[in-house]
């Protein structure tokens, strides 16, 4: 079970350096980029980083225009629609939030494609808590 962990940080911090690499930036780059420190993401990509924060870990998936999800290797990179969702497409829920909140069509595309602990959400109410749990993350400024 443990070394599924290990293993689990090192195909992470694989995938970080390979989509950093891949876009030809050095740490100092995505650090900026992501508003997480140099010696953090270096921690990352080496697996050296404990417990990952789940807030950095985030950070860095939007700066390399990546989810979580394909951050931490649970699906493969989608590539970038050129067609938004039609309404009737959109998980159960999310048409409705989307009219309440009067989210833009961006806004619901990026919710569309996240799963929270790998499930997607059900209802509305489970899409307005993954989008105020995503809006608190990315408001609070960066520890390390």
């Amino acid at each position: 079970m443990a070394d599924d962990k290990i293993l689990d940080l090192v195909r992470l911090g694989q995938t970080i350096r390979s989509l950093r690499l891949g876009k030809g930036w050095s740490l100092s780059e995505l650090a900026e980029k992501s508003g997480v420190s140099k010696a953090y993401i270096s921690d990352l990509e080496n697996g050296n980083a404990g417990k990952p924060n789940i807030q950095y870990v985030y950070s860095v998936a939007t700066a390399l225009d990546v989810t979580l999800d394909e951050l931490l290797g649970e699906s493969k990179p989608k590539p970038h629609r050129v067609e938004k969702r039609r309404n009737e497409d959109l998980p159960p829920g999310l048409l409705e939030l989307q009219q309440e909140l009067n989210l833009t069509a961006e806004d619901v595309e990026l919710l569309a494609d996240m799963n929270f602990r790998g499930h997607r959400p059900r209802d509305k109410e489970g899409w307005r808590f993954l989008l105020e749990a995503l809006r608190m993350v990315s408001q609070r400024p960066n520890q390390k």
